[in-house]
């Protein structure tokens, strides 16, 4: 009996740990100034293939469909908020052809480039266009970078603009007018999980199968 319920509970955790497994997730940190935020990326769990900063060499990129955390305007009250899916963009968009928002208020693309967090290139993990999501409350947040991109302004700020009273481009910055130090970070790791799953239910097989054999194993009389 203590067999049986040790498999099922392994198939229940590697069932409950799939849909983990089906996209990417990273977690996004910055501490400026006069803007700050601990956020979760989620993404499509397929890189695209993008332009980079040279147009002739295309880079990976990963679609963000959702954003949650909290995030700290300097001189407004901090926002915490559940998983918000991004404003969609539309098919095909690059780092050179931005959406515009329906309000006309926004460009963006929703394109995340992991492999410059990885190999340390300043703010290149967004392009120009960036990150726009839009809350319940029709509270819109544009989060993008000066890395790369239509209209870029080449340098190593990250920037935020919203819909409210900080509707202008406003790099975040450190104390001494810098840019702000930012960090991305694969999390959790969906190959891991996929393992653990897959070991999970391999032991639940396993299990099962002991369970079975000895509930239909003949008794003999001595």
């Amino acid at each position: 009996m203590k067999k049986l319920s040790l498999a099922s509970l392994a198939l229940t955790m590697a069932l409950a740990m799939t849909p983990a497994t089906r996209a990417e997730s990273f977690n996004y940190t910055i501490d400026g100034a006069n803007f700050s935020a601990d956020l979760t990326f989620t993404t499509g769990n397929d890189p695209i293939s993008v332009p980079g900063p040279n147009p002739a060499v295309d880079i990976n990129a990963y679609v963000v469909t959702a954003v949650s955390g909290t995030f700290d305007i300097a001189g407004s009250s901090s926002y915490t908020f559940g998983t918000t899916p991004t404003v969609q963009a539309s098919n095909g968009v690059n780092a050179y052809n931005l959406t515009t928002s329906p309000d006309s208020k926004f460009i963006f693309d929703n394109l995340l480039y992991p492999e410059y967090a990885e190999i340390g290139t300043a703010n290149g993990i967004l392009d120009s266009g960036g990150i726009l999501l839009d809350f319940s409350n029709g509270y819109e947040l544009n989060l993008f970078s000066g890395s790369f991109g239509t209209s870029s302004a080449g340098n190593e700020y990250f920037y935020f603009a919203d819909n409210g009273n900080y509707d202008s481009n406003n790099p975040v910055t450190d104390g001494n007018s810098g840019p702000a130090t930012d960090d991305l970070t694969p999390a959790p790791e969906p190959g891991s999980l996929l393992l653990l799953g897959t070991g999970l239910l391999g032991l639940a097989q396993v299990l099962f199968q002991k369970t079975a054999r000895q509930r239909y194993q003949p008794v003999l009389n001595a």
